[in-house]
Order: C-alpha cells, then sequence, then structure tokens
C-alpha cells in the first residue's frame, strides 16, 4: 500500500478559512436558485480548525491515491457538503422549495432573537 503523502506544517497562528478564487462576471451573486450554473464564486468562509485539516487531509490523500473518488480539491469535498445540508434546510424549513434568493447577505452576524 503506498502511503499518503505528507502534510506541510501550519503556521504557528494556525489557519481557519479557506477562499475559493474563481472568475465570475458581476459583482452581487443570486443565492438559492435552482440547477447548477457551473459558475463558481470567491468567498471566504470560517471553518473550525480540526475540520478544515481533516477536509485537507482528506482532500490531498484521495486526490493522489484514490482517483475514483473524484476529489481533486478541497471544493469537491465542500461543494457537495454545503449543497446536501442547504437541500436538507429547504426540505426541513421552506417544503422542499429552494428559499427566496438574495443578492447580498448584510455583513456580519445577525442579532440574536
Amino acid at each position: 500500500m503506498t502511503q499518503p503523502p505528507e502534510a506541510a506544517p501550519e503556521p504557528a497562528t494556525g489557519v481557519n478559512e479557506i477562499t475559493v478564487s474563481v472568475a465570475v462576471s458581476g459583482s452581487d451573486q443570486v443565492t438559492g436558485t435552482d440547477g447548477r450554473s457551473g459558475r463558481r464564486v470567491q468567498r471566504t468562509v470560517n471553518f473550525d480548525q480540526d475540520v478544515l485539516e481533516r477536509a485537507r487531509a482528506a482532500a490531498t490523500y484521495l486526490a493522489a491515491y484514490e482517483p475514483a473518488a473524484e476529489v481533486r480539491s478541497l471544493a469537491d469535498i465542500v461543494n457537495p457538503a454545503v449543497e446536501a445540508y442547504v437541500a436538507e434546510l429547504e426540505r426541513r424549513y421552506n417544503g422542499g422549495e429552494a428559499f427566496r434568493p438574495v443578492h447580498r447577505m448584510p455583513p456580519g452576524r445577525p442579532a440574536r432573537r
């Protein structure tokens, strides 16, 4: 059996976010639309550090040693996971329909109610 690749050491402060970079026309993206447009957008998302480390390790290993997994990057893990969770939220809270599209989310966290 082939040994997995060695992980590069993390900076002392740790990494807790991912930025995915892609080209898209226009500055605002509509969310909640049906179907796959194939367009990708750059967004920064914060992750728990242990979740990020596990996902990075999985993506690195699978890309190098398990082509049948069809995981070539972290995005190949993150996108299907987010899509599945959003579908569950739509089913649970919106009758299985996509939520109303939004053009821009308000910055920061929403106030507690």
